[in-house]
């Protein structure tokens, strides 16, 4: 049984926490490092306020920064420079759980800017307008730039026959359809796994992922499953399975154990 590609997501809101996310990753041998490029455009600010009892309490939010503030090409050439693993290169939108605070113009000239950059992957959203989706699909093609085709839906989890049908509809479009949707409840996940057990067979290239219960059993069973690549992290928080993620060192725990490394 082959296994996946690992890919590790680097946290971290300016280049060099990305870089410092990427060394460590480096040590955990991942196949491939996700860059959240939009994540660069906010910065975490601790805010502190009274609550009801008069007690101060505080929490981190992020704030926008202009986007001019980010130089798209010196930073794309410091982590080229750096990370001696291949790159998917990520700037998410905030309508699919992203945090990029500017417009859709905007977004998608970054995305063109890194393709021209030679970077390794790119994710593109199946949501982006049809004539632009192509522009930056043929330019990724001519630039020999892989593309992960994504669709994430931060709301709900569709029936099985659903899921399957938007991964079908896509398979030839990219290297890679990524399909992520929020798992509210057991019901969800099972609906996601049982779309995963059946695209299994089929000869289609895809990586299916949950936010939220359960959301990591496709990552979990991902060689069964005959996933191509499995989105991972550097966390190792105590709510990670509540999001659906799942750390790297814990994931490879599991592959072992499942008989599947």
């Amino acid at each position: 049984m082959s296994l996946p590609m690992v890919c590790i997501s680097l946290g971290g809101n300016t280049v060099d926490e990305v870089l410092e996310a990427a060394e460590q990753a480096t040590a955990e041998g991942a196949d491939i490092f996700e860059v959240r490029f939009d994540k660069l455009y906010v910065e975490p600010v601790e805010i502190t306020v009274q609550n009801d009892d008069g007690v101060e309490e505080s929490s981190i939010e992020h704030v926008s920064r202009p986007v001019e503030d980010v130089d798209v090409m010196a930073a794309i050439g410091m982590m080229k420079k750096a990370i001696n693993k291949p790159v998917l290169f990520t700037c998410r939108g905030k309508d699919e759980g992203g945090e990029f605070p500017s417009s859709e113009k905007n977004r998608l000239d970054i995305l063109k800017q890194a393709i021209e950059s030679g970077v390794s992957w790119i994710d593109l959203e199946m949501s982006i307008e049809d004539k632009a989706l192509k522009n930056l699909t043929d330019l990724a093609s001519e630039n020999g730039t892989k593309v992960v085709l994504s669709h994430h839906d931060t709301e709900t989890t569709p029936d099985k026959d659903e899921i399957i049908s938007r991964v079908e509809e896509h398979a030839s479009e990219a290297e890679i359809v990524k399909v992520c949707f929020n798992t509210r409840n057991h019901d969800d996940a099972l609906s996601l796994f049982e779309a995963a057990w059946e695209l299994k067979d089929k000869t289609v290239s895809y990586t299916l992922m949950g936010m939220g219960i359960g959301g990591d059993w496709p990552r979990l069973h991902a060689p069964l499953l005959r996933q191509a690549m499995v989105y991972t992290t550097l966390e190792t928080a105590f709510n990670l399975t509540d999001r659906g993620m799942v750390n790297v060192n814990d994931l490879r725990i599991a592959w072992k154990m499942l008989g599947h490394a």
